[in-house]
């Protein structure tokens, strides 16, 4: 009773201080765009400035759009459709990420004709998935590697029209998703400007917006990660069917170079909460994953030590995981 208590009040300690992150930098066609410091000076970017590193936890908060507070950037990168993206997240400025548990999920909206992408306000606008990567065939989650500095790598369908849009990357930490509302939710937006798109239209795609696209008991947002055997049921729309491979292709070493900010939706807002967990299992939902889940597997220490049986698994969920090194993960495509 004791141990329980002293590992509640660390776990909020834990989470009211340690956390978490944004996008650090953005690579596309090879050039390199550094990421607005959350809460930080505004820098030119084409990554939308958030306020604060914290978790957001209101599922249908103006925040899931694309972060809290997200203020339109100075700049639009140009993609080629087909080519693959990049993007690294740190926790704070020389801090790499610091969760390994729950998925990566990239999507994106066409900016309306008539507008631009460093104005366009995408609080009602429909999302399409086009990357979704969960649990690898080595047991661990592709969140894992953020944690060493890798980029997280996601290929921009070939087969959408070119133009302007928003990207939606989002991380879904899950080592406290065991209890409803329990999960964190990190988002940023970034503004670019596809060429050589071979699609003329996005017709019939399934989307969803944000708020409003994942529910509290969605059975990848309530759910307890540390079940053995777990198959897990990535929230939100199938990835979008556009006629050509829309993968994301994996992770690989951060780097640098250069470039990142101005205005635009969200606003802060806080948790909701409260209703018993119930127990998840798993079969995945209308997106053909396979990734099956046991334990949280023990990774190469990062100014932690290896530590022995349910100590680790502790560790992991109250403090923060023990960081795997870089790979290239499974993941879910069309």
């Amino acid at each position: 009773m004791l141990l329980s208590s002293v590992f509640s009040v660390l776990a909020l300690a834990v989470s009211s201080v340690n956390a978490h992150g944004y996008i650090k930098e953005f690579i596309a066609d090879g050039k390199t765009y550094k990421g607005p410091v959350a809460g930080g000076a505004k820098i030119a970017s084409p990554i939308r400035q958030i306020s604060t590193t914290s978790p957001y936890k209101d599922v249908n908060g103006p925040g899931m759009t694309c972060g809290r507070d997200a203020k339109v950037a100075s700049q639009i990168a140009t993609v080629t459709a087909g080519s693959t993206i990049k993007m690294s997240w740190e926790d704070h400025p020389g801090d790499t990420w610091n969760h390994d548990l729950g998925p990566l999920m990239t999507y994106m909206t066409k900016v309306p004709e008539g507008q631009t992408a460093d104005k366009f306000n995408p609080s009602n606008a429909p999302w399409f998935k086009i990357a979704q990567d969960g649990i690898g065939s080595n047991g661990k989650w592709a969140q894992a590697s953020l944690m060493s500095g890798a980029f997280h790598s996601v290929q921009v369908p070939k087969n959408i029209p070119s133009g302007q849009y928003l990207i939606r990357a989002e991380i879904i930490a899950l080592h406290l998703a065991d209890k409803r509302g329990g999960v964190e939710f990190y988002g940023n937006c970034i503004q670019v400007n596809v060429k050589n798109g071979a699609g003329s239209s996005l017709t019939g795609v399934a989307t969803a917006k944000f708020p409003g696209g994942y529910s509290l008991d969605d059975k990848g947002i309530f759910v307890n990660v540390f079940n053995k055997g777990l198959k897990y049921v990535f929230p939100g729309p199938a990835i979008a069917k556009l006629s050509s491979s829309t993968t994301s292709v994996g992770l690989s070493n951060s780097n640098s170079t250069t470039t990142p900010d101005n205005d635009d939706d969200d606003e802060t807002t806080t948790s909701t909460s409260s209703t018993k967990p119930k127990p998840t299992s798993g079969s995945t939902k209308n997106n053909g994953s396979k990734s099956t889940r046991a334990e949280p597997a023990e990774g190469n220490s990062h100014s932690r030590r290896s530590m022995p049986g349910w100590t680790s698994r502790m560790h992991k969920r109250y403090l923060g995981a023990i960081p795997a090194p870089a790979a290239v993960h499974g993941r879910t495509s069309e």
